[in-house]
């Protein structure tokens, strides 16, 4: 599994859980167009979470995204 730093435009609702909107691959600026689901995993090492979103973007592609709560770092699988 390949991983991919990402810059990620999101959205934090009135609980403060940031959601993803937008991200930028290969220069080109995706719009989020439906979350499908979201789930948070933990990494044993280190303790680490991260709360993964599965996203439909507007050129009607799949992707997973995830954020690491530790860094703020978002990553596109």
């Amino acid at each position: 599994m390949e991983l991919r730093k990402v810059d990620v435009t999101a959205y934090a609702g009135y609980r403060s859980e940031e959601l993803p909107r937008s991200f930028v691959l290969e220069g080109k600026k995706i719009c989020v167009v439906e979350i499908i689901s979201q789930w948070v995993e933990e990494a044993a090492e280190g303790r680490q979470q991260r709360r993964c979103f599965r996203v439909k973007g507007d050129n009607g592609f799949i992707y997973v995204l995830f954020c690491v709560e530790q860094t703020g770092e978002w990553y596109l699988e």
